[in-house]
């Protein structure tokens, strides 16, 4: 029995050995760093650099010039501030001469407006003193004082340091009064620098000077200045009315 039980066991069989291959492990690609990544990574040392060089220098350009960078800074805001302050100033002074000349205008009196006018002139008030004076000598012709007026005219056109303006206008108010009386010379004498500067006073004076020329009989010099006038664009129709009565006039004399 212990025979058949021993000669039923199967004897084991010898497993066929097959070797296996074993699996090649796929090779990790070395991390690459792409060339836009080193561009970045080598601006962004350069860009700190150049910081620190930037700061360097400015603080070695502060530390060397810094001083006068201040004062310059301290010296525009200080000449601004001036500036500023300076044209206030000239605009307040220049209201206050204003009102001045007008309150003048204003005197209840010829003789209160002179006393005031008197001020403003010797005030230094600029073209108001110069205009203030020449207010003075129309008053006097008005209270009949015409030789004071005549000489406070006179005064005024033979001082170079005036305006030209206000010695033209002078000129030719001081040629206007003497007119009846004056020779043809004297009043030539007095408007051709008026007449010569060629303001807004000229034709004024070309006129006059040709009134002067009639009053004393000079026809043919008046009917020239009269033509000449004619030619000038300046003058308003009814000054050019006016002159052409004139020219009609003296022709036939």
């Amino acid at each position: 029995m212990s025979k058949q039980v021993k000669s039923s066991k199967k004897q084991p069989q010898k497993a066929t050995s097959v070797k296996a291959t074993p699996a090649k492990a796929t090779p990790k690609a070395p991390a690459k760093k792409t060339a836009a990544y080193d561009d970045a990574m080598t601006d962004a040392f350069i860009m700190e650099v150049d910081e620190e060089v930037k700061n360097d220098n400015f603080k070695a350009f502060f530390n060397k010039y810094g001083l006068y960078i201040i004062s310059i800074v301290a010296i525009v805001l200080f000449a601004t501030v001036s500036f500023d302050q300076i044209k206030n100033w000239r605009e307040n002074q220049f209201k206050e001469k204003t009102s001045a000349y007008i309150a003048a205008n204003y005197a209840p009196s010829a003789q209160e407006k002179i006393i005031v006018l008197e001020k403003i002139s010797a005030g230094g008030h600029g073209i108001y003193s110069e205009l203030a004076r020449i207010q003075i000598a129309d008053l006097l012709f008005e209270q009949q004082k015409t030789e004071d007026a005549l000489n406070m005219l006179d005064l005024i056109v033979s001082n170079d340091e005036l305006d030209p303006r206000i010695r033209n206008l002078a000129a030719v108010k001081l040629a206007a009064a003497k007119l009846d009386t004056a020779p043809y010379a004297e009043i030539e004498t007095l408007l051709l620098p008026v007449i010569n500067e060629d303001d807004s006073w000229a034709p004024v004076a070309q006129e006059y000077l040709a009134l002067s020329a009639i009053k004393n009989g000079n026809i043919e010099q008046a009917k020239k200045i009269y033509e000449s006038l004619l030619q000038d664009n300046r003058i308003s129709e009814d000054f050019k009315s006016r002159v052409q009565d004139m020219l009609a006039t003296i022709s036939d004399m």
